[in-house]
């Protein structure tokens, strides 16, 4: 049995990076390359003997958390080939030259893409565009990779992970501490939404570039069709970029989305201005880096605005500040698996050993 070696992710939210070994000359493969941005050293836990040992690196999708040191590991000796999905290549920015550049096609749910010592299939996994889990097999050894995965997303498309056999899996379970599914994740969402427009607060959802921001944006539309919901400047940018490849997206919900109409918002021109014409505010600005962000939300909390967070939290940030002053509050979005989730996977497919990632306790699941 070959083996799986953790080097980043495992016990850690962030710095997602597993190797495993093939081969009888110490060649290997490897699954995502991420960095851990709160740490002084953010980068996988490699040597550079290994980078020269990897023959193929799989990239889930384009999270700097998953694909932020690729840059690095090739400045310190990865010369292998790069597969990933051409969704991820464009929003991670990365240009290699010896690349496969995967793009979603239902074949690829059952038919294995071949590279002679290892073969693979692959699907989207619910999580962003461009996002795949991956079961790669050598000879009959078969390993499991979820990405960051999400089965019951909103607008992003996901194809199910069933009565699927591995020896080893590494399954995302990033909210290890809820026992709800989607579905009650977002009520919960929704719930405390309503109640801080009630009280007559404005709210402010900080979101990532590349993620989550879309279905919080067609969730808000859903349940409050009569609210005044503006995104900044960077979001609707962000979203065009996305939008660009359907195929991410489940089809019910694009046509949807195809319908509504956004109040694009300039926070830099609008950041002097005490007049506040929205009701929910979306910010494609996850811990609110941007000076400029973080002097309208500052002001905005001083009128009267409340911010939900609902990502992680970076320590020394803006978002982590105003969560200690109260003037924020955080809330689990179903964009990772929760430890129901991962449950309700393992009861569905064959995993003889399982690694829980994303989350800070070290666990094995058999």
């Amino acid at each position: 049995m070959s083996r799986l070696i953790l080097k980043g992710g495992y016990g850690e939210h962030g710095r997602n990076c597993f190797l495993v070994e093939y081969g009888s000359e110490g060649r290997m493969f490897m699954v995502d390359c991420g960095i851990m941005d709160t740490d002084p050293f953010p980068y996988p836990k490699l040597t550079e003997e290994e980078l020269e040992q990897i023959d193929y690196l799989f990239l889930t999708h384009c999270h700097r958390d998953h694909s932020g040191a690729f840059a690095w590991i090739c400045e310190h000796g990865f010369h292998g080939m790069l597969i990933a999905s051409s969704m991820t290549l464009r929003l991670s920015g990365i240009s290699y030259g010896n690349t496969k550049v995967l793009t979603w096609e239902k074949s690829a749910l059952e038919e294995e893409t071949d590279l002679g010592p290892l073969a693979f299939r692959y699907g989207r996994s619910g999580h962003c565009p461009g996002g795949l889990w991956f079961c790669i097999r050598r000879s009959l050894e078969y390993y499991f990779f979820s990405g960051d995965y999400q089965e019951h997303a909103l607008f992003y498309a996901c194809d199910p992970v069933k009565y699927c056999f591995a020896n080893i899996a590494a399954i995302d379970c990033a909210h290890k501490e809820s026992e709800e599914d989607a579905s009650e994740l977002r009520r919960i969402l929704v719930e405390k939404t309503a109640e801080k427009l009630r009280q007559g607060s404005r709210v402010i959802f900080p979101v990532p570039k590349y993620g989550r921001g879309l279905e919080l944006f067609l969730l808000m539309k859903q349940n409050f069709p009569d609210a005044a919901i503006r995104v900044d400047c960077g979001f609707a940018a962000y979203a065009d970029e996305m939008l660009s490849e359907p195929e991410w997206y489940q089809e019910a919900m694009l046509a949807v989305w195809q319908e509504a109409t956004w109040n694009v918002m300039n926070l830099k021109a609008e950041s002097e201005s005490s007049e506040f014409d929205y009701d929910i505010l979306m910010i494609a600005d996850t811990h609110l880096k941007e000076k400029e962000h973080e002097k309208f939300v500052k002001r905005a909390v001083k009128e009267g605005a409340f911010v939900m967070v609902t990502g992680r939290i970076k320590k020394g940030s803006a978002v982590e500040k105003l969560l200690s002053e109260c003037s924020a509050e955080r809330y689990l979005y179903p964009h990772h698996q929760s430890a129901y989730d991962l449950r309700t996977m393992m009861a569905c497919n064959s995993f003889a050993v399982v690694f829980p990632f994303h989350n800070q306790e070290k666990e094995v699941l058999f």
